[in-house]
């Protein structure tokens, strides 16, 4: 446990680094570009994107605490740029969840393995888009969570190979890219 703490102490000396605050300032940028273009409104309550694949090459790069600084900063400008429906705050909680999770499945890690990647998008689809997700929009409409939870549920099981597979590919991409990046 201890161990757990020194790497975010020594993660969060990170933030004095202006290649790190640059490099998640782009893959901020990125998953705003993927939020406007590369995702799909399919209701007020429903949306298929792949905006999260930035935030889990980011993580993986640079860690959970410049990710977790920018998180609801991120949640804000993504609404600014693509607002739908009311601006409800509470959703940087799953802004913030989705860091803590990248960063957990893939921060310091050596190897992208096919089994951490499943892994990885299950907790999150689990975590932050049934759970989180559902019970804020829940809240936000009025609407009782399961008329909400089971389309997102259809939605995830459908997306969930694709969504493992571009994230494996990138996290692929990114481990071999880890050593340029961190000089």
């Amino acid at each position: 446990m201890n161990q757990y703490f020194v790497m975010l102490k020594e993660n969060a000396r990170s933030l004095k680094n202006v290649r790190v605050i640059v490099g998640v300032a782009l893959f901020f940028a990125l998953n705003v570009i993927l939020n406007l273009f590369g995702s799909i409104q399919i209701t007020n309550q429903l949306k298929l994107g792949f905006a999260s694949i930035a935030t889990a090459a980011s993580c993986l790069l640079y860690g959970p605490v410049p990710n977790l600084v920018l998180a609801p900063l991120l949640d804000l400008v993504n609404y600014m740029v693509k607002p739908v429906g009311a601006y409800y705050p509470i959703f940087m909680i799953s802004t913030m969840a989705s860091a803590c999770i990248f960063s957990a499945y893939f921060y310091n890690c050596e190897k992208i393995t096919w089994v951490r990647v499943i892994l990885c998008r299950i907790t999150y689809d689990v975590v932050v888009s049934l759970f989180l997700n559902t019970l804020f929009t829940s809240m936000l409409w009025s609407t009782p969570f399961l008329v909400i939870a089971g389309p997102k549920l259809i939605k995830n099981l459908i997306s969930l190979p694709f969504q493992v597979v571009i994230l494996y590919l990138v996290m692929k991409t990114c481990i071999q890219l880890k050593p340029k990046v961190n000089r």
